[in-house]
C-alpha cells in the first residue's frame, strides 16, 4: 500500500488534495438532492438540469486533474521535482484550467435558464437574453485562451517562456465573473422585491438567490491569490497551492449554490411531513406555464402572476388527491 504524503512546511499539496475531495463530495450530495427532487416532478425534466449535469461532470474531471497535480509537485519546491513530475504537473493543471472555465460557464448557463423560465415578463426575458449573449462571448473567449495558453504544440507547458501572462488572464477571468455573479444576484432581487407577497416569504426567496454572494467571495479570493502569485514566480510550484485551492472553492461553491433553492424545498417538505409514500409532490413546469394566460395583462396582475410563478419553482404546493 502506497504511503500517504505528510503535510509539512515544504509539502503543502496534501491540503489541496484533501479539501478538493471534501468539496467534490459536497457537490455530489447537493446535486444528488437537486436531481432527486427534479425526478419527482411529473412531466419533462427542467432544462437547467442539463447544464447542471454538465457542470457536475466537468467538476469531477477538475477534481481528478487536481488530484493528479498534487503528488507531482503542488505545494513543493520546484528544485526538488524531477522532469517527469514537472511535465505531469503542468498537464494536470492545464486540464484543470480548462475544466474550471467549463464548470463556471455551465453553472451560469443553468442560472440563466432558470431565470428565463421563472418570469413571464418579456422585459425581464430580454434582459436575461442580453446577459446570455455577453456570458457566451466571454466564456468562448476564456475557453480558447485556456486551451491555447502557450505556443503549440506544447500548449500545456505552463512553466515555459512561450506562454501568455496566465496570472493576468485569471485576474481578468475572476474580475469579469465577479461582475456576472453580481448581476445574477441583483437581477432576481430586482424581480422579486416589487412583488406583493408576505415579507417573510419575499426574504426567503431573495435569500435563495443571494446565496451566490458566496461565489463572488471565492472569485475575490482567486483574484487576490493570482495577484499574490505574481510576486512569487521564483518558486511557483510551491506557492501555487493557495491559488489552486481558491479555484477548487470557486467551482465547488458555484455548483452547490445553484442547488440551494431545491434543498430548501426538501427541508420544508420534511418539516411539514409531506415526504410520505405518494404524498410528496412538486409542480411540473408544464403545469406552471399552462397557468400563464397568453394575452396581455395589467401591470398589477403581472406582479401577482410573477409572484405565483416564482413560488411554484421554489416551494411545494399542497398535496392534491
Amino acid at each position: 500500500m502506497e504511503k500517504r504524503e505528510a503535510i509539512t512546511a515544504s509539502n503543502l499539496g496534501p491540503v489541496v488534495s484533501i479539501l478538493t475531495w471534501i468539496v467534490e463530495a459536497s457537490v455530489l450530495i447537493a446535486v444528488g438532492v437537486k436531481f432527486t427532487l427534479s425526478s419527482i416532478i411529473p412531466g419533462k425534466r427542467n432544462r437547467e438540469d442539463v447544464a447542471l449535469f454538465l457542470a457536475t461532470a466537468f467538476s469531477i474531471g477538475f477534481t481528478i486533474a487536481i488530484s493528479i497535480a498534487v503528488p507531482n509537485g503542488v505545494g513543493r519546491h520546484q528544485a526538488t521535482l524531477s522532469t517527469h513530475q514537472l511535465e505531469s504537473l503542468q498537464m494536470a493543471v492545464y486540464s484543470a484550467d480548462i475544466l474550471l472555465v467549463l464548470v463556471s460557464g455551465c453553472v451560469q448557463a443553468s442560472v440563466l435558464i432558470f431565470l428565463h423560465e421563472v418570469t413571464p415578463s418579456r422585459t425581464h426575458r430580454r434582459i436575461v437574453n442580453a446577459m446570455t449573449v455577453f456570458i457566451v462571448l466571454f466564456f468562448v473567449t476564456a475557453f480558447l485562451i485556456a486551451v491555447f495558453p502557450c505556443h503549440p504544440p506544447h500548449v500545456w507547458k505552463l512553466l515555459g517562456i512561450e506562454c501568455i501572462d496566465q496570472l493576468s488572464f485569471w485576474e481578468a477571468f475572476a474580475g469579469v465573473n465577479i461582475a456576472i455573479e453580481s448581476a445574477l444576484v441583483l437581477f432576481p432581487i430586482f424581480v422579486i422585491y416589487p412583488l406583493r407577497m408576505h415579507r417573510r416569504r419575499k426574504a426567503m426567496l431573495i435569500s435563495c438567490f443571494a446565496a451566490r454572494l458566496v461565489v463572488i467571495g471565492t472569485f475575490v479570493v482567486q483574484l487576490y491569490q493570482a495577484q499574490s502569485l505574481k510576486l512569487q514566480l521564483h518558486d511557483r510550484t510551491f506557492h501555487v497551492w493557495k491559488f489552486l485551492l481558491a479555484t477548487v472553492f470557486v467551482q465547488g461553491l458555484s455548483i452547490i449554490t445553484v442547488c440551494i433553492p431545491y434543498i430548501r424545498s426538501l427541508l420544508l417538505s420534511m418539516e411539514s411531513g409531506m415526504i410520505q409514500t405518494g404524498h410528496f409532490r412538486l409542480p411540473s413546469r408544464q403545469s406552471a406555464e399552462a397557468e400563464l394566460p397568453l394575452r396581455s395583462i395589467p401591470a398589477g396582475r403581472m406582479n401577482s402572476n410573477l409572484s405565483s410563478n416564482i413560488d411554484t419553482k421554489l416551494e411545494e404546493p399542497s398535496s392534491r388527491h
